[in-house]
């Protein structure tokens, strides 16, 4: 399997590996990662094209090698997570929750399809366990070769800290931006209000779902701040703004950025490894 590394900026500040993080997110034509500190240093971001639907084992093979070319160790990592373009999910309260019922939680909102399996994470963020599925080789392709990876989905890494934080006495609705996809997340005074995907074949489609979902949940009855992530650029934000005029970009927490050419990159792109 061949793979081309598209993007890497990596900095030489020694660091040692149990105070890193490693975050990677999938994409629709390979992944994305990014190493940050536990202090919020941003040490590497890298963007990979590679064909995700091949044997488990060459997959396997091509990840190892994508971070042995790129001169990052995988192991002895504070944290190193997985992130995984679900549609398929549903939130549990904490006070609910019981470990035996994953599968019941996400039978009882969807269909299971062949080959997908189910995964389950804690969000301290709302006090909630969101229970998603995902396609079992691809998953285990990168688990064997990150060993300790947590697999979570793009939803959880948008209900966050920052977001519930920045809701206090307003509306703030979040979206990320994918291919023929997007997701939404509508947070009110602290507390999540909606989280969901909706297909999207143009961006068109992207700015009605964002219309609907703010004239369904009553959102321009209050100070409403929207945040965009993902595919988004000039054009498209400027087409936003015409909608939703207290609108910015979203590129997750605050990081120092060890590297002046890192200064460059479009970091909303990448927010979701980056939150």
């Amino acid at each position: 399997m061949s793979y081309k590394i598209n993007t890497l900026i990596k900095s030489d500040k020694v660091v040692v590996s149990y105070e890193k993080r490693l975050s990677i997110c999938l994409t629709s034509n390979g992944f994305s990662f990014s190493i940050t500190t536990v202090h919020d240093d941003l040490l590497a971001i890298g963007d990979v094209a590679c064909s995700l639907d091949v044997a488990m084992s060459d997959l396997m093979t091509s990840v190892k090698n994508v971070f042995a070319d790129s001169g990052i160790a995988t192991y002895g990592l504070k944290e190193a997570e997985l992130v995984v373009d679900s549609s398929r999910f549903v939130w549990v309260p904490q006070s609910l929750y019981d470990e035996k019922q994953q599968r019941t939680y996400l039978d009882a909102v969807c269909k299971i399809e062949n080959g997908q399996g189910v995964y389950v994470d804690y969000n301290d963020a709302i006090k909630a366990y969101i229970v998603f599925s995902a396609p079992s080789a691809l998953v285990s392709a990168f688990k064997i070769a990150i060993p300790g990876l947590k697999v979570r989905c793009q939803h959880d890494k948008m209900v966050n800290a920052i977001m519930v934080g920045h809701s206090d006495l307003k509306s703030l609705l979040l979206i990320n931006l994918r291919d023929k996809e997007s997701d939404y997340t509508v947070f009110c005074n602290k507390k999540l209000q909606l989280s969901n995907t909706f297909r999207c074949e143009s961006y068109d489609d992207a700015i009605y779902h964002a219309l609907n979902l703010t004239k369904q949940l009553h959102l321009e009855e209050a100070p409403l701040t929207t945040a965009v992530c993902g595919a988004i650029d000039r054009e498209r934000f400027g087409q936003l703004r015409q909608f939703f005029p207290n609108v910015a970009l979203y590129t997750g927490r605050q990081l120092t950025l060890t590297e002046p050419e890192m200064q460059h990159v479009p970091l909303y792109k990448y927010a979701l490894i980056l939150s």
